[in-house]
């Protein structure tokens, strides 16, 4: 495959293009759903900037650089090989990636990681979200990164070899001298050089006690500044690979002055610095191998509907609850104590039903969820269980109303005919569903789903996503699927068929296991198996 440090789009993310449900709407959610009422927190680790998980000298942010951009420097552009393809999991014994800092990185991202969020889409977004949390500029996140299936090649730069080496590999990962000078910069405007990692580079931590971590800018490095460059021009600095005892690890001093100096002394101008940081950080995120297409650059989605219930109850109904999130920061309008929502839908034959299903402000910490870049969130709730089974439902659109005003906004997806789409052809049944355990402590999990008559023939199959740990390999786990058909259980309740089957599941797998439903097009996506009841119950 041939590497690219360009992309087309493969799904527009923007407010006015986007339409529910997206490609992306998970890595969407861990994007943008970080701190508040309703949180994902990717960015724990990373928040404050300096923050080391309790480790003396550790800064997680610097650590997220660093894989990123190991996990991105095999990369041969020419050859179309290599880039941000989540390889590093396979590289972390060789010597050109010493330290705890990949294994340490990678079982964080695995909390995140499923079959519908790659891990190297998480390297990549590490990137952007350290930069942010230390006040760094923003950085742009695509998505749609391809996890490789094994090694790549051998090629990180080392400090110890000369410049003429670091130029070419710069080179090969497609970056000009300048680039490689600021990409270094950059990168190294955060954490430090370890004793137990290059003894060779810090000295004995004996002589000095507690010095078994020097930082590369600044005495604490715990912001995103230009001070690794500006400190380094003006002689003042403590940075290791620049005024190392051991002359043959001075990389830093190499690279930064390849150019006679010309790219630092442009650096030391903050704004410079910022944008051109942003610049090619984004670029290095971006390196992803040939025939991996990604996506428009990701955004906090404007208005966004999660249905957590569309199921058959015993009453021949159909219960239908989740939450709309509403992105405050997109207009200066938008005030979440002045703001009511309700969803008008329409039947399964695209009628308008004159009655709306209304929606509470959730109250938890006040309803409101921060994420990168400033974003911000207000989640409404609703939940009816009076839709009639036999009317159905197809859609619906979101009307925002402004109490202190009475100003009316209604939400239609994109433009989308009927609003948010609905498929009511195939219902999850949730309380019918169970993950039991047996005589001899594994585990059953029941998948039962509810398709409409008029669809019952078609194949309804189930796949079961989960997390395998081969520590062996890498620190991160591995995705691995059991996929199985639901039979029908000849029970019809309504205009609908029952389907059902068992799925049986070992100790590690039922923890992580998620699953979807797929009915020909129609797809129930990311049931979390571990949160199912004990037993199944009858409709």
């Amino acid at each position: 495959m041939r590497a690219t440090i360009t992309s087309t789009a493969a799904m527009a993310m923007g407010a006015a293009a986007y339409v529910w449900p997206g490609q992306y709407d998970i890595v969407e959610d861990v994007y943008s759903l970080q701190a508040g009422a309703v949180r994902l927190g990717f960015i724990d680790a990373v928040n404050p900037c300096g923050f080391g998980t309790g480790r003396r000298g550790v800064q997680n942010a610097a650590e997220w650089l660093r894989v990123a951009y190991h996990d991105m420097a095999t990369a041969d552009v020419a050859a179309g090989t290599g880039g941000i393809d989540a390889s590093i999991r396979y590289e972390t014994a060789r010597d050109e990636n010493e330290g705890a800092a990949f294994n340490n990185t990678l079982a964080f991202f695995s909390g995140f990681y499923n079959a519908h969020v790659p891990l190297a889409d998480l390297i990549a977004l590490g990137v952007v979200a350290s930069v942010d949390m230390c006040g760094g500029p923003a950085i742009e996140f695509r998505a749609g990164r391809v996890d490789a299936t094994g090694p790549g090649a051998t090629g990180v730069p080392k400090p110890d070899q000369d410049i003429a080496t670091h130029t070419a590999a710069f080179a090969r990962q497609g970056f000009s001298k300048a680039e490689m000078i600021a990409l270094v910069a950059c990168g190294h405007t955060l954490g430090g050089v370890h004793h137990e990692d290059f003894p060779q580079i810090v000295g004995d931590p004996d002589a000095t006690p507690g010095n078994t971590t020097q930082f590369e800018g600044g005495d604490s490095a715990a912001i995103f500044d230009n001070q690794v460059v500006t400190e380094y021009l003006d002689g003042t600095t403590q940075n290791p690979l620049v005024v190392s005892h051991n002359a043959t690890f001075r990389s830093d001093h190499r690279v930064f002055g390849a150019d006679a100096n010309a790219t630092a002394r442009a650096l030391a101008d903050p704004a410079v610095f910022r944008a051109t940081c942003a610049s090619v950080l984004t670029r290095m995120i971006n390196t992803v191998p040939a025939g991996v297409v990604l996506s428009d650059p990701i955004v906090p989605i404007d208005v966004k509907p999660y249905i957590d219930t569309l199921a058959l109850t015993a009453n021949l109904t159909i219960s239908f609850a989740g939450r709309i999130r509403i992105r405050l920061d997109a207009d200066s309008s938008r005030d979440e104590n002045d703001m009511q929502i309700d969803l008008i839908y329409t039947d399964r034959n695209n009628q308008p039903v004159s009655t709306p299903i209304p929606t509470t402000r959730l109250t938890f910490r006040g309803g409101v969820t921060t994420g990168l870049h400033g974003s911000s969130f207000a989640w409404f709730n609703f939940a009816t269980s009076d839709l009639d089974a036999d009317a159905g439902i197809s859609g619906f659109k979101v009307r925002m109303t402004k109490p202190s005003t009475g100003a009316v906004t209604v939400f239609d997806n994109g433009g989308t005919e009927h609003g948010f789409p609905i498929d009511d052809s195939l219902l999850y049944q949730g309380a019918q569903s169970c993950l039991t355990t047996t005589a001899t402590n594994t585990h059953d999990l029941t998948v039962v789903a509810a398709v409409r008559t008029d669809r019952a023939n078609e194949l309804l199959a189930l796949d079961v996503n989960y997390k395998a740990s081969r520590l062996n390999e890498s620190f991160a786990p591995f995705l691995s699927t059991r996929s199985a058909s639901l039979a029908s259980t000849g029970q019809t309740v309504g205009g609908y068929t029952l389907f059902k089957t068992t799925v049986p599941m070992d100790e590690e797998s039922w923890f992580s296991a998620e699953f979807d439903l797929a009915l020909g097009a129609t797809k129930v996506l990311r049931r979390d198996s571990s949160v199912l009841q004990s037993a199944c119950k009858s409709l």
